[in-house]
């Protein structure tokens, strides 16, 4: 950052701004509010500077999902430098990223958003490329975990055609749960509560179904779920416990 001219720095401010109030006006009043008028009224420039930062408001939008996109990558890293073993650490991404969407419910909106076809045929090819390649780093961090279980013996190495199956449902499984936590469905009455705790047996149950091991009835994975929070995830833990 040092290295930018004065200019360079001021254009980063700017975009920021302008990306802040956008991700304030979608969270407040949703995509349809969003216009570049209102963002630009907003952070007080012309619409011209910020059609300069984003091509369209789906290239705006689109920016916020790389943010977003951007913070979970340092979740997924966190896990996977974490001194554990490979399914350790393949199970501390689904802690991390549980607790980002608890923490950023409304940044999954903004993920789900890009991914309708109605935005996303009008986002710009630099945008979607830029986009992809953010989410291909976040499947190669899953998959190199897999891998290397692979290849130390703790999944079978039948399994090797298999690594983009087990990151696929794991993802799946995540993304579904999520989505319905945050959903208006009254899961609490339906008996299905708490919903994270639920996501983290499920995951056991999925992960011993690969046989990977140690397998879940080796060890206290409640007690693994508390050490790998705590561990890689404290921070996180205490902006939650504060913001009940």
């Amino acid at each position: 950052m040092s290295s930018l001219t004065r200019k360079q720095r001021e254009i980063n401010e700017r975009e920021k701004l302008i990306l802040s109030a956008a991700q304030t006006m979608l969270h407040q009043h949703g995509y349809n509010y969003l216009t570049m008028d209102r963002v630009a009224e907003t952070v007080e420039y012309s619409k011209g500077t910020i059609y300069n930062h984003f091509a369209s408001k789906e290239d705006l939008v689109c920016s916020l999902c790389c943010r977003c996109v951007s913070n979970l990558i340092d979740v997924f890293e966190r896990a996977y430098h974490y001194p554990g073993t490979t399914r350790e650490r393949y199970s501390a991404i689904g802690i991390g990223y549980s607790l980002y969407h608890q923490l950023h419910p409304l940044d999954s909106q903004i993920l789900q958003t890009v991914k309708n076809n109605a935005v996303r045929e009008k986002i710009s090819e630099y945008k979607l490329a830029e986009m992809e390649s953010l989410e291909q780093k976040i499947t190669k961090i899953t998959s190199s975990i897999v891998q290397q279980a692979i290849d130390c013996g703790d999944l079978d190495k039948r399994h090797q055609d298999n690594v983009s199956t087990i990151v696929f449902g794991c993802w799946s499984m995540h993304y579904g749960a999520l989505m319905l936590d945050q959903s208006d469905i009254p899961l609490y009455e339906l008996g299905f509560n708490p919903v994270v705790k639920m996501l983290w047996k499920n995951a056991n149950i999925y992960l011993d179904g690969y046989q990977w091991q140690p397998l879940s009835s080796s060890i206290d994975t409640d007690q693994l779920f508390e050490k790998i929070s705590t561990a890689l995830f404290d921070g996180e833990i205490n902006m939650l416990k504060q913001a009940v």
